[in-house]
């Protein structure tokens, strides 16, 4: 349970445990955002839904649920929000989609795959020109991301701003 005192402090019970937060110190999360990065979820983000909750609302720092989902590797919570209608395209406040999320975070490519196989959009572009691509599967050695990213059809000639390719990528973090 959560309360909040006259001081403006939120306390948070846990296992017969309190513990008082500031206020600038609560993540900024809505209720469909929080379900988002939590296991077996599906039922309560229908349940959320089915209450008036917003698919695509975005937090302060502009991720909607589905960013949540990708960032945590939730490919269940994931899949509920697409079955739902939550757009695979929303940009979170740096611009990126939960599709770049997904080639920047790695761990389980069935996320990755299941945002393109819902017509994500490819060639997301970053502050620094990079895309999924290039970004972060050949970065970080994300061999499936990789081969899903290529099978829809990602650029491999994509170039960052330095004029970089997924290749020159590639060979500059020896993967």
């Amino acid at each position: 349970h959560i309360s909040v005192d006259p001081m403006g402090r939120h306390s948070h019970g846990c296992a017969g445990h309190s513990m008082d937060l500031p206020r600038s110190r609560l993540l900024p999360e809505c209720p469909l955002t929080a379900a988002a990065q939590l296991e077996l979820s599906a039922e309560m983000i229908k349940a959320l839904r089915n209450g008036g909750a917003h698919l695509d609302f975005r937090t302060r720092e502009g991720m909607t649920a589905l960013h949540k989902a990708v960032r945590c590797r939730n490919h269940a919570a994931l899949l509920t929000l697409l079955d739902l209608g939550a757009s695979p395209d929303y940009k979170d406040s740096r611009g990126l989609t939960p599709l770049y999320h997904s080639a920047m975070v790695g761990g389980d490519p069935y996320c990755c795959e299941l945002l393109l196989h819902d017509y994500a959009r490819l060639g997301c572009v970053d502050e620094n020109g990079w895309q999924e691509i290039h970004q972060q599967a050949c970065r970080y050695g994300h061999v499936q991301h990789l081969e899903h990213l290529l099978f829809y059809g990602a650029d491999m000639t994509a170039q960052n701003a330095s004029g970089n390719t997924a290749l020159h990528i590639c060979a500059l973090y020896n993967q």
